[in-house]
Parts: structure tokens; C-alpha cells; sequence
């Protein structure tokens, strides 16, 4: 009677010892489905903001869309006798490199480039860094002249470059 006491005690601590090894895997499963969750979320937002400023951006006839996340602003272009120059919006993205000012990451640039398509040439005039929230995080003059043969010089510059000698032809 006493082995049968015995074996049935046993087999009840297994039982309970295989149920809470259920529960606790079922918590931990539970968890990281929730973690997945928020993950998945964040980034739902996250392709939903960038979708919704790229649909404004393409719907706005002042910017016309050069690449994924580079526009050029068409009513900032402006001639003279010898360049061309006009404001480019440039999103950061995982394929370009972002800065950070003061800890906070910069979203989008607006740059200003100045070209002579005669002779290869490209300047940058201005600068101005926003955060995601669109605040100013940074406007820098180009006080220094510095520009680059063609349009290596700069990143994205041949872009720049090959958007605006398109206009000073037009």
C-alpha cells in the first residue's frame, strides 16, 4: 500500500511538474509574441509616417521626386549666367548617413547646391538639418566656397548635379 502511495505521489508531482513546465513556457511564449507585437507596430508606424510624407511630398507640385528619398524643390530653382541652383529635401534613410546633433537624430536635410554645367562644378550653399518633428536642428551657410570638380564631392551630389544641368537645358 505503501509503494502504491508512493508512485501515485510520484505521478502526481510529475504531472504538476510537466503543467507548470507548460504554463511557463506558454508565459514565455505569450511574451515575446507581445514583444514581436510592439516591434511590429513600431515599425507599421514607422513605414505608415514615411509613406504618408512621401505620398505629400509626391502630391505637392513643388517637389519633384528625384530618387526614394531625395526631391527637388522646382520653384527654388534659380538661373543666372553662369550656374544654376535649387533646395534638395534629403531623407536619411538606412542607405545614407545620418547625422546626429546634440543626441538627436536628423530625418531630413534640406540643402541648397549650386552647379555650373559647363564646368563641371558643384557647391554647396546651405544647409539646414530637421529632426522627425520638423525642427530645426541646425542652418549653416556655406561661408567657406567650397565646392568639388563634377559632382563627386558631395553624397548624392551627382544626383544634384544631373537634376539641376536637366534644368538649366530647359
Amino acid at each position: 500500500m505503501k509503494k502504491l502511495i508512493i508512485v501515485l505521489i510520484s505521478l502526481l508531482l510529475l504531472l504538476s511538474s510537466f503543467a507548470l513546465g507548460f504554463f511557463v513556457k506558454k508565459s514565455i511564449d505569450d511574451k515575446k509574441i507581445s514583444n514581436w507585437n510592439a516591434e511590429k507596430k513600431y515599425l507599421q508606424d514607422k513605414i505608415n509616417h514615411l509613406t504618408e510624407t512621401n505620398y505629400k511630398l509626391s502630391n505637392d507640385e513643388k517637389w519633384l521626386q528625384l530618387t526614394k528619398d531625395i526631391y527637388l524643390d522646382k520653384k527654388s530653382i534659380t538661373k543666372s549666367k553662369y550656374s544654376i541652383s535649387g533646395w534638395f529635401k534629403m531623407y536619411n534613410t538606412e542607405n545614407t548617413i545620418t547625422d546626429n546633433i546634440n543626441g538627436i537624430p536628423v530625418f531630413y536635410q534640406l540643402i541648397k547646391y549650386e552647379a555650373d554645367c559647363k564646368n563641371p562644378t558643384l557647391c554647396l550653399i546651405h544647409i539646414k538639418q530637421y529632426d522627425k518633428n520638423n525642427n530645426m536642428l541646425s542652418d549653416e551657410p556655406n561661408n567657406y566656397d567650397v565646392c568639388y570638380n563634377g559632382a563627386g564631392g558631395w553624397i548624392n551630389g551627382e544626383i544634384a548635379y544631373k537634376a539641376l544641368c536637366k534644368y538649366e537645358k530647359n
